[in-house]
């Protein structure tokens, strides 16, 4: 009775014991998650990129206008002053009084003698072009109807090699055509077994189920060991050994199902394989098709061309006696028109030059009345800022040379910056751009011009055409233009990626069961920067494309570090 009191106890004391280590393992678990790094993640995902370039400029005036006068004048006075606005009809410069009635009609008349001179000037057209276009013309005819005379036996031969030519590429167009319907067959059976991501899933999903028994059949073997040294009933022992002898049987399965995947997956492999070489061979074959078919469009057409130009010899003869003539009638015609015109020069040369002479008076008459002209204030044009005058009073003036220089706010503003080369490539000239630190009501920026920096080599500078109403020289602007937008397989948030003496890398989230729920580990995946923008990134790693990286974390995170997801 002593001996079955104290088993009882024992019995009781492992019962306690198991019960206190299964709270402590829980509340372990619990108090480790309080400590833990927290994270939140973003699924990367395919799509289009578009990259950025940004920089920061001054606001200068748009381009304006260069005040000019026609005649050589003398400045009596300067209106304004470098800096001053003006508006359209304000006096800049007042001009010594001159008489210039006549000057009107003196320039008028030296027009129309200028016109006439440069009529006369360029005399009789002489060209002879189209005549001796038509004689190269006729002299190739002739020689093409020679060279057809004596090529007729030499065509035959040719009619007869394309011949046999074309029979033997229709030869190999047949057995190539055979070899492509016999390669589709075996790539079309081949491509229905090459689920390599279903066959791995099946692979990975049976190994977890025999890494779960292998874990559940220690327990048991721990749990008998217990019994025994325990001393526990022997029927007790037998049935936990009952129940280690089916675990191992379930063990002996898994393993089986395990082997059979692997060798699913195997098979898989070698199917791509077969199908990779089958492909290739194919692609070899439908270019030798198409090369065989080319030569036979080539070798039909020319064969064509053969039978369709070939004459009997007494054809042949005829045609060369016909292009012979139309050639020396056209010889013949050309010699006769430059006599005839030989006869014209000699009158236009005298008509010419009682016309320079002419001109010359007239061009003498008209610089003297300049001098007499009877304006007196040069006004301004448009309304904007003087930012240069070139002369001064008591100055004469050059006919068409400038004197002053107006800037007109009314065509915009012009800002510019240096970039790199390879942010300038990826932009180009006529782009809308956006002015991102500009707060009127409306603002708009196209890059008008690209061009190399030539105190930065390496460098370009990027000029935008800049129009806003609350805009002001000297205004510093923030202007973003976008690149061209492509297509990637791997997209993250730029905040998921990064750098250590390694290279680039990201992390992302993987999930593992355990007897206490879901554990989230931190996994390193090496990356290259593809193409950016302000949020995104364009990577080539080995990602598949639905993984979550990591874009946050409350702490600095190592590879292979255990974490928690933000909760939300």
């Amino acid at each position: 009775m002593e001996k079955k009191n104290k088993k009882e106890w024992i019995k009781n004391a492992i019962i306690v014991f198991l019960v206190i280590m299964l709270i402590f393992t829980f509340c372990s678990d619990s108090i480790m998650n309080m400590y833990l790094p927290e994270v939140s993640t973003e699924a990367v995902a395919s799509g289009k990129l578009q990259e950025c370039v940004r920089g920061s400029g001054n606001a200068e005036l748009g381009s304006g206008y260069l005040v000019k006068i026609k005649e050589s004048r003398t400045i009596k006075s300067v209106n304004v002053k470098t800096g001053q606005t003006v508006k359209p009809g304000d006096v800049l410069f007042t001009l010594e009084a001159s008489d210039g009635t006549e000057l009107d009609t003196a320039k008028s008349t030296y027009l129309d003698l200028q016109t006439d001179y440069q009529k006369k000037l360029l005399g009789t057209d002489h060209n002879y072009d189209k005549d001796s276009m038509a004689i190269k013309a006729a002299k190739a005819e002739y020689d093409k109807a020679v060279d057809n005379l004596n090529g007729i036996e030499a065509k035959k031969k040719s009619i007869k090699a394309k011949q046999k030519a074309l029979k033997s590429c229709e030869g190999k167009i047949a057995k190539y055509e055979e070899k492509i319907t016999d390669y589709d067959t075996k790539i079309n059976d081949l491509a229905t077994k090459t689920d390599a991501a279903s066959a791995q899933a099946d692979l990975l999903s049976k190994q977890r189920i025999l890494a779960g028994l292998n874990n559940e059949l220690s327990d048991i073997n721990a749990d008998l060991q217990a019994l025994k040294n325990a001393g526990a009933d022997a029927a007790e022992i037998t049935v936990k050994e009952r129940e280690r002898r089916d675990k191992a049987l379930e063990v002996s399965n898994a393993k089986n199902d395990v082997s059979i995947a692997e060798n699913t997956v195997n098979e898989i492999a070698a199917n791509i394989t077969c199908l990779a070489n089958y492909t290739s061979k194919r692609t070899t074959a439908n270019k030798k098709l198409t090369t065989y078919k080319n030569n036979q469009q080539t070798l039909s057409g020319e064969l064509e061309t053969l039978k369709t130009g070939l004459m009997t010899r007494e054809e042949a003869e005829a045609a060369v006696t016909e292009k012979e003539n139309a050639w020396n009638s056209l010889l013949a015609d050309l010699e006769a028109k430059k006599a005839e015109d030989s006869h014209t020069d000699e009158s236009d040369k005298i008509e010419l030059n009682a016309a320079r002479q002419k001109l010359v008076a007239q061009k003498k008459l008209v610089e003297d009345l300049m001098a007499s002209s009877q304006q007196t204030e040069i006004k301004a044009e448009q309304e904007g800022i003087v930012s240069s005058i070139d002369i001064a009073a008591g100055d004469s003036t050059q006919p068409d040379t400038p004197i002053a220089t107006i800037a007109s706010s009314s065509e915009g503003y012009t800002v510019k910056f240096s970039v790199t080369k390879e942010q300038a490539v990826k932009v180009k000239a006529g782009q809308k751009a956006e002015v991102e630190n500009y707060y009127g009501d409306e603002c708009k920026a196209v890059l008008s011009k690209i061009e190399a920096d030539p105190e930065n080599p390496g460098y370009s500078i990027l000029t935008f055409s800049v129009s806003g109403s609350d805009i002001n020289t000297g205004d510093s602007l923030t202007i973003s233009v976008g690149g061209e937008s492509k297509a990637y397989d791997v997209i993250c948030p730029k905040s998921s990626i990064y750098e250590d003496n390694n290279g680039k890398f990201v992390l992302t989230l993987e999930s593992k069961n355990t007897p206490l729920g879901n554990r989230y580990i931190a996994v390193r995946h090496e990356v290259d920067v593809l193409a950016e923008n302000d949020a995104k990134a364009a990577i080539s790693s080995d990602l598949y494309g639905y993984e979550y990286v990591i874009v946050t974390a409350s702490e600095a995170l190592t590879p292979g570090q255990q974490v928690k997801l933000k909760e939300e």
